[in-house]
């Protein structure tokens, strides 16, 4: 230690030592500072920083060296060999340059130290070599544990010095790496120097290339403060430009996050750079896309292919792969760019996903009914057409089963329409349900269903299967609390048994679907080729009966209700009749079904109500007018406001107006029916109950509802004379209105024999063929005239007494 004191302060002119120091301070930070420009330069341009660096650090350690050794005061003279001085620098540049590259490059914790030992290792070279490039007139003795000490020195602080420079990021880090290098360097050369001796010898001749000592420090100190300052400007303008690159790109990267579509730029099928907005379409890292194959991307092989072969002439659209490993469908597009230099293909990704299922549900609701999900008309019509073709090549057969539920309006119109979607909605589950796997079935509309069945045997196949859906579906339902029974008609074609036309077989099973309607219901029945006929016959039969509605062309007959007692007419029911100019006399029992089947019964019994009101005010004022009401108009339509608008156009007394009501209005909604009665009863109508005892026959409907009379059904009156039980219920319910205070109607008394079973009971009204069968509107103001005689015989009889059955055997 003491030789190396000794030798800086009494063997080196200090003032050169100064210069010398601050060479190396100078060189030592400004390779430091540019090995971290290295750092965290790009690839591209990390390896040009990196032999910079090594430049840097060559040429600024080199010139210290020889600032040192003039400084240096030799007993002997001393000169310098131009090769070998030049040799020890470009050796210093090249071992540095090694040295800094492996510090910075290499991820491994080793990497540092030991690319700053080559560092310290380059160094020490230099020195030594340096030294042997010195031409003296004397002889070089070393001091062996004094050189490896140098060696060792330099060796560890440069070690410490990248270490520190590598891991330690912040700006103490940088300048303690400095510290760290210039204490190698002084340390390797004074303490080399300190372990070399010059012996003085004969003086030995002197090479024709050496320099001058003064003219060799000169430029020494130049070069290397030229260097430096070169290197140092460099590092400046590099910091200041890639601050501006650093900004540009994140502007750019800004501006491509700040888009829509993902964007990938791709060379050699790598990713090489992405926007965010592609991260988070496929829900992955920055990091996880870039330097991966963009074949990683595709779902399938299809996507594949496209992202393969994709140009810019035209988008392609394919699916991408998330992380989650859903898939993502996208609209690619793609254009070739200069990136960084070199060509690339940037991929422009747009998310068409919820396009993709907009279009799917949209196509969708194109072919499929949304309240059941079955497919539609539509659709069924598409599959029929196919299933027929798949026939004719096969050489198989098709069948066609279309199904209607009974009485379906009834519940939307008592119980809501949202009754009558979650009953639709069942009633598809249960044909799924029954229906075999190769059926598909579909809504046609409203109520009415349809199924196709490829490739059956025969009619008597089908017919079981419509039949097991049939049952099915007929099992009462629970919708709310709500128990339903419903039923359901079915009618079936077979392709090509029955027809090879589409639109022919819908129609034969329409057919047959009227068919199994017109027999009762609750049933299902196959074509049959004179139901065509009948159903022609039958559309044909609605279409006049609507016109006829319409123009009024029906006509009202009234049949005379006469009081036994004394043979008076007390008033008249009024009953519609169509005298058509083609088929002439058609049965009420025909169209009026008809009429309630297709919704004109509303029309119609709104046209009798008004015809009857306007008829019974020129009657006598004694007389009363009985109109029957339908169910339907019950239910659907406003029938106290139709009964207000009749009385009011025809000036007829409320009182006069008696409404009959079938027992089926109250079954179906008591609550409706007693608000809607009560209505009535407001306006001052009288309310009869019809065909009383063929219904449930509730007596409690005696004592809820507010009847004013009772009509019994003529079913109990035909043949009562030799029908012992029909004579107890009939006296008894007329007992039992007596004693309510509700009057009696009996229909249907057609012979004497039959009302002499009714016996003495001169309060009743009689209604029947033996008063007389209905009368035109033009003969009731003659009836009084040519019916009195009848009506006389038959005050007598019950008067005289001869056939009180009733009260005989009671």
């Amino acid at each position: 230690m003491y030789r190396v004191f000794y030798c800086v302060t009494v063997e080196h002119d200090l003032r050169l030592v100064a210069v010398a120091a601050l060479l190396c301070a100078l060189s030592a930070f400004a390779a430091v500072g540019m090995a971290r420009r290295g750092q965290s330069a790009p690839d591209d341009r990390q390896s040009l920083w990196l032999i910079v660096t090594g430049f840097v650090t060559g040429v600024g350690i080199w010139g210290t060296h020889f600032v040192s050794m003039l400084a240096y005061e030799a007993p002997v003279p001393v000169e310098y060999g131009l090769f070998g001085t030049v040799g020890s620098l470009l050796l210093a540049i090249f071992v540095t340059s090694c040295g800094w590259t492996y510090a910075v490059r290499m991820p491994q914790a080793y990497g540092a130290p030991l690319g700053g030992a080559v560092v310290g290792a380059g160094i020490a070279t230099m020195h030594f070599m340096g030294i042997d490039a010195m031409n003296v007139g004397a002889n070089i003795v070393w001091n062996a544990p004094l050189v490896l000490a140098s060696i060792g020195a330099g060796v560890l602080f440069a070690a410490l010095s990248a270490t520190l420079l590598v891991r330690v990021r912040s700006l103490a880090g940088l300048a303690g790496a400095g510290a760290l290098l210039v204490l190698g360097v002084v340390s390797l050369h004074f303490t080399a120097m300190s372990a070399m001796q010059l012996v003085p010898s004969v003086p030995g001749v002197l090479y024709d290339a050496a320099v001058s000592s003064k003219l060799l420090a000169v430029t020494v100190a130049l070069a290397v403060v030229f260097v430096i300052s070169v290197g140092l400007a460099a590092a400046a303008l590099d910091v200041i430009l890639g601050a501006r690159r650093k900004a540009e790109a994140q502007r750019l990267q800004a501006l491509a996050d700040a888009t829509f579509e993902g964007i990938a730029v791709v060379r050699e099928g790598l990713v090489r750079e992405v926007n965010e907005p592609l991260c988070d379409m496929l829900s992955l890292r920055r990091a996880d896309l870039l330097d991966m194959p963009v074949s990683k991307l595709a779902l399938d092989a299809a996507a594949m292919s496209a992202l393969a072969d994709i140009d810019d002439t035209r988008p392609v659209t394919c699916c991408l792969r998330g992380r989650n490993g859903g898939g993502l469908t996208v609209q690619v597009r793609a254009r070739k760019i200069d990136f960084s230099g070199e060509t690339s293909d940037v991929l422009v990704f747009r998310d068409v996903s919820a396009e993709e299922r907009v279009r799917a549900r949209m196509t969708h609701l194109a072919h499929h009914d949304t309240l059941t999900g079955l497919p539609n008309r539509l659709r069924f019509r598409e599959a029929l057409d196919d299933a027929i073709e798949l026939a004719w090549q096969n050489d198989t057969m098709v069948a066609v089963v279309i199904f209607d539920l009974d009485r379906f309006k009834e519940v939307n119109d008592v119980h809501g329409h949202a009754t009558g979607d979650a009953l639709l909605k069942t009633v598809a589950e249960r044909m799924l349900d029954t229906l075999p796997d190769k059926a598909i079935p579909a809504r046609l509309s409203g109520d009415e269903f349809a199924v196709l069945l490829p490739d059956v045997s025969g009619h008597d196949e089908v017919l079981g299967a419509a039949q097991r859906v049939v049952d099915h579906i007929g099992v009462p339902v629970v919708i709310d609390q709500l128990t339903l029974n419903i039923s359901a008609s079915g009618g079936a074609t077979v392709f090509p048994l029955d027809g090879e036309d589409p639109d022919r077989l819908m129609n034969q099973a329409d057919l047959a679907l009227y068919h199994a309607k017109g027999q009762g219901r609750n049933q299902v029945r196959g074509f049959d080729p004179q139901l065509g006929r009948m159903l022609q016959e039958r559309r044909l039969l609605e279409a006049d009966l609507a016109m006829a509605i319409e123009d009024e062309l029906l006509e009202l007959h009234f049949q005379p209700q006469v009081r036994l007692g004394d043979g008076a007419i007390v008033g008249y029911e009024a009953l519609v009749r169509w005298n058509d100019e083609k088929r002439g006399y058609v049965s009420p029992a025909e169209f009026v079904q008809i009429a309630e089947e297709t919704g004109q019964i509303l029309k119609m019994g709104e046209w009798v109500m008004r015809a009857a009101c306007r008829e019974a005010v020129n009657w006598p004022e004694s007389r009363r007018v009985s109109v029957n009401v339908s169910p339907a108009q019950f239910r659907r339509g406003n029938l106290v406001l139709s009964v207000q608008q009749a009385l009011r156009a025809s000036g007829l007394e409320p009182g006069r107006l008696v409404v009959e009501i079938t027992e089926g209005v109250l079954i179906d909604d008591e609550d409706r029916a007693l608000q809607v009665m009560r209505a009535l009863k407001d306006l001052g109508v009288r309310l009869a109950i019809d065909d009383f005892g063929t219904g449930y026959s509730s007596l409690a409907y005696l004592r809820t509802f507010p009847f004013d009379k009772i009509k019994i059904d003529r079913s109990f009156i035909t043949g009562i004379e030799d029908d012992r039980e029909a004579q107890i219920i009939v006296q008894a319910t007329i007992d039992l209105a007596r004693a309510l205070g509700i009057s009696v109607v009996v229909e249907g008394v057609e012979t004497f024999g039959e009302l002499a079973a009714l016996g003495c009971q001169p309060d009743l009204v009689l209604q029947g063929f033996l008063v007389s069968r209905p009368v035109s509107r033009g003969h009731v103001p003659g009836f009084d005239s040519f019916s009195a005689e009848q009506r006389q015989a038959i005050a007598d009889q019950v008067n005289g007494g001869s056939g009180d059955l009733l009260r005989d055997r009671g």
